[in-house]
């Protein structure tokens, strides 16, 4: 995975903070520099990611890659199928996961369409990710990790549907 060099928002460079609600997730950084930021019950944190670097969350850790200098790595993560699946849930506005039609409207790219295009509608999705990540982050802030308990539970809600059909195709 080559990580987005795509200025955000707040300055930074980096794709959309998401978490898995089944799958643990390791990062092998093999080129680069750059950070990963994370919230789980243990609060918000910022780790730092160079070639060697390995780091692995645990399913509910939201996390958000920022790329400092052509960042690479490998990822390695558990449950085959089930992120493709989609257990991927996007840290979009309260509102918006809160509404399987928003939440499903606001994920989705063009199915056709050119590069640009499809690049365009994913800097937007990035940047609504990260919207809801920094109200998140300024509730975790006030509240502690006991302000991740609606997201997860939206996620839980926005995922169980695809999971089992999963399990029952």
């Amino acid at each position: 995975l080559c990580v987005y060099d795509w200025e955000t928002p707040d300055g930074l460079h980096g794709g959309s903070p998401h978490l898995h609600t089944l799958s643990t997730e390791a990062y092998v950084v093999t080129g680069g520099r750059g950070e990963v930021h994370t919230l789980s019950s243990a609060g918000a944190a910022q780790d730092t990611l160079e070639a060697g670097s390995l780091l692995w969350f645990t399913p509910g850790t939201v996390h958000r890659l920022v790329n400092h200098d052509d960042l690479q790595l490998n990822v390695v993560m558990s449950n085959a199928g089930l992120p493709e699946a989609g257990d991927a849930v996007l840290t979009f506005p309260p509102e918006i996961l809160a509404d399987p039609e928003k939440y499903a409207a606001a994920a989705a790219l063009p199915a056709d369409g050119d590069e640009e295009a499809r690049a365009a509608a994913a800097r937007t999705r990035r940047d609504l990710a990260i919207q809801g990540y920094e109200e998140l982050l300024a509730e975790v802030g006030r509240r502690g990790p006991e302000a991740l308990q609606p997201l997860w539970q939206a996620a839980v809600d926005l995922v169980r549907p695809k999971t089992c059909l999963l399990y029952t195709s």
